[in-house]
């Protein structure tokens, strides 16, 4: 990974998911905020040189930065890219109850819209198989609950510092260029035919 420098390690105890916070609930203009502080930070460049590390070929026509920004190739750190995945997945749920109408991510066709959140749902399945948290989390006795029992999700966890990750990208944001007559990468456009979605 082209940061390793930044990571850092900490201890995080999970809060009680059940509580409200500023990213639950309905939307509202200051929840829609708070997520984009999450995860819309732009590109990094990729030294061209290190691509092996990645596992990439040479041979591949990468879009490359500017050279007085590196010169390299424009990549996305893949922690943000499931931020936004699941970002998306929130505001599609959400859709018929917040007016979404100026965001770009929603201004394409309804089966390119559908493709989109369903890429996004099997992006945040991948990254949490990958991840495979087995941190256990705990059932209490809870005599008023329905069930006799409730659980405890504040576990306590190893965790990448995420501002130091966010502060990386922002202080190494390169320009995303798109060429002249495409579209911006996150509205890949498909046959209606290629791809049919039930509602």
């Amino acid at each position: 990974a082209p940061l390793r420098e930044a990571i850092e390690y900490e201890w995080v105890q999970f809060p009680d998911d059940f509580v409200p916070d500023q990213y639950s609930g309905y939307p509202t203009q200051e929840s829609e905020d708070e997520w984009a502080k999450l995860w819309d930070f732009g590109e990094i460049n990729v030294p061209y040189e290190n691509l092996h590390l990645l596992n990439k070929s040479t041979d591949m026509p990468w879009q490359r930065t500017d050279p007085d920004e590196g010169g390299g190739v424009v990549g996305f750190l893949e922690v943000f890219h499931v931020i936004h995945c699941l970002d998306m997945v929130r505001q599609f749920i959400y859709r018929d109850e917040y007016d979404y109408s100026a965001n770009p991510l929603f201004d394409a066709p309804d089966h390119v819209v559908w493709r989109h959140v369903d890429h996004c749902i099997n992006t945040i399945r991948i990254s949490l198989q990958c991840t495979s948290d087995v941190t256990p989390y705990l059932q209490f006795l809870a005599p008023e609950k329905p069930a006799g029992l409730d659980a405890d999700f504040r576990t306590l966890h190893t965790c990448r510092n995420f501002d130091k990750i966010r502060d990386w990208n922002r202080e190494h944001k390169t320009t995303l260029h798109i060429p002249e007559g495409h579209e911006h990468p996150f509205h890949k456009d498909m046959d209606l035919e290629q791809y049919q979605h039930s509602s």
